[in-house]
């Protein structure tokens, strides 16, 4: 799923928490148990649970009724901010865009509802073009935070197509498969160390290679930029340990 589909309940944009679970790739059932989880810190709290979680049903492929949640957008930055890498850019470049273009239509209806004036036309254009700046806005101060990495390229693509309705930027491609130096090294029968040593010495961490993404580093509340290969790398390497040998 590549756009969340953004509806009104009771006046309020929503989004399911099935359509959530899929754009993030994480089972529904995980997702249900951590928003339970959430909605138990906020009524520990003074917050109201509907304005970020609204508990809905749906009905199954077997027909029976399952229990869902319905996502405000304050629902959405709860679950996003949870989230680090590739997951957590895509999924709030997603909602954010989603939420802004269900603000846009419902405003246009309203004008063309009500009939307004040419100036009441004009400022509810001007209030449309202010929301878009702002959603672009949004997506360009997260892209600041992944800087040299494919995450920055994907957010500012995101920005320009709210400002220009167009991807002015191109998209990386996201779907070729990408492996850490461990996993490059023992297809190699070498060290990570030893692959790091070789592309760093020979300028192989380039797009032609593969991509530069940022890891959590574990225990510690840190993310560092960490290059990933494509498999284009391995017959590269492959010479270049070849000639070592000669």
């Amino acid at each position: 799923m590549n756009e969340l589909r953004v509806f009104s309940y009771n006046d309020v944009d929503v989004v399911y928490s099935r359509d959530v679970a899929e754009m993030i790739r994480r089972p529904h059932n995980d997702l249900m148990k951590s928003i339970r989880a959430y909605c138990d810190y906020l009524g520990q709290g003074d917050f109201s649970q509907s304005d970020f979680f609204i508990p809905s049903t749906y009905i199954n492929s077997q027909n029976k009724e399952q229990p869902c949640y319905l996502l405000t957008k304050k629902g959405c930055d709860m679950v996003a901010n949870k989230m680090t890498g590739e997951k957590g850019v895509l999924f709030t470049a997603a909602y954010v865009t989603a939420f802004e273009k269900m603000r846009e239509h419902i405003q246009g209806s309203k004008v063309k509802r009500v009939g307004m004036t040419d100036y009441q036309q004009m400022m509810a254009e001007t209030r449309r073009r202010n929301a878009r700046v702002q959603a672009a806005r949004i997506l360009t101060q997260l892209a600041k935070q992944y800087h040299g990495t494919t995450y920055e390229q994907v957010l500012n693509a995101h920005a320009t197509k709210e400002l220009t309705g167009e991807y002015l930027l191109p998209l990386p491609k996201l779907d070729a498969k990408t492996y850490s130096a461990a996993e490059i090294g023992e297809m190699l029968g070498i060290s990570s160390n030893k692959v790091g040593t070789l592309t760093n010495r020979n300028n192989l961490k380039t797009d032609q290679y593969g991509q530069w993404f940022k890891d959590k580093v574990p225990n510690i509340n840190k993310e560092v930029p960490c290059f990933r290969y494509y498999e284009t790398v391995i017959p590269v390497l492959r010479d270049l340990l070849q000639a070592e040998t000669a």
